[in-house]
């Protein structure tokens, strides 16, 4: 059984953005310091509420991630 959940960055002011490039690279930006991370390998999908989602075991390693609470 897969322990795999959704996380969405914790909170709108946070002080990243989660954005699908053109290229589909799945782009976290630090929006104090520009500084861009490139999540290769995670499973993705758009929610209204919370944006871009990221499916994995353990939040992502860059930024403050939280498990999806409507999941």
């Amino acid at each position: 059984m897969s322990t795999a959940k959704w996380w969405v960055l914790d909170g709108r002011e946070s002080g990243y953005a989660l954005e699908q490039r053109p290229t589909g690279d799945i782009v976290l930006t630090n929006t104090e310091t520009a500084e861009e991370h490139v999540l290769h390998g995670y499973v993705w999908k758009h929610c209204s509420h919370f944006g871009l989602q990221i499916q994995s075991e353990g939040p992502p390693p860059y930024g403050p991630w939280v498990e999806n609470p409507e999941d």
